[in-house]
């Protein structure tokens, strides 16, 4: 019964995180526009650049 419970636990971290993944991935692609500030603009890029590459290690492991 232990098992299952860990299996369940971590399953449900799993999806929580993944739900908060796609929510901040939203916030970056809705912020549109060119930034004169030059640090919103890093961050905006350094966050399509991650969720760009969390996406592509999503789709790898769901092949296999």
């Amino acid at each position: 019964m232990n098992k299952d419970f860990s299996k369940q636990l971590g399953s449900m971290f799993a999806y929580m995180q993944d739900l908060v993944d796609t929510l901040l991935q939203g916030v970056f692609k809705s912020t549109s526009g060119n930034y004169k500030n030059n640090i919103l603009s890093n961050i905006k890029k350094t966050g399509e650049a991650y969720y760009d590459t969390y996406n592509e290690i999503k789709k790898g492991k769901n092949k296999s």
